[in-house]
């Protein structure tokens, strides 16, 4: 089940992406027939836009953001951690390297910027260590790893094209 529900993501992902073949962007277009689509993140009010946060310095550059609790993309709801801690759990490409396996996160942050540009603040989960009772090492078609619950101290900057999907 856990592997149809991987690949049917994949696929969504892919068919939206502007470098797939055409007769499947048709496929698409029947989709999104289909199922209904909830809409996208509606962008901040002028309003909403002040300084960068304390402690986001370093990270964030610019002269003034917005946060927001959640941002949908293609139908999917991600959330900050103090908003919703599943929509929150992410697996993501570090710095958008598709060649290497995602790493799973924690939203700590969705930030928009004046031009309504969108990053996320994210923590990575820490491997758990060697020596640790893996219980999915005897499952070799079912895609989990073993992760402590420790967070990276380090916060990252997370492009929503670089999320795979969620986690749990």
């Amino acid at each position: 089940m856990t592997l149809s529900y991987l690949k049917a993501s994949k696929l969504k992902q892919w068919i939206a992406r502007s470098d797939c073949p055409p007769f499947l962007r048709e496929c698409k277009v029947v989709f999104d027939k289909a199922f209904a689509q909830r809409g996208s993140s509606d962008p901040p009010a002028s309003s909403a836009f002040g300084p960068i946060p304390m402690g986001l310095e370093n990270l964030i550059h610019g002269p003034s953001v917005a946060l927001h609790a959640r941002h949908v993309v293609k139908d999917l709801v991600y959330s900050c951690c103090s908003t919703h801690v599943g929509n929150s759990l992410i697996m993501f490409y570090l710095q958008g390297n598709r060649s290497i396996p995602p790493s799973p996160g924690f939203i700590q942050e969705i930030v928009v910027y004046s031009n309504h540009d969108i990053i996320y603040v994210v923590k990575y989960q820490v491997l758990a260590g060697p020596g640790l009772n893996d219980p999915f090492a005897e499952y070799p078609h079912f895609p989990a790893e073993l992760y402590c619950n420790l967070l990276s101290p380090k916060s990252e900057i997370v492009c929503p094209d670089w999320v795979l999907s969620h986690y749990a």
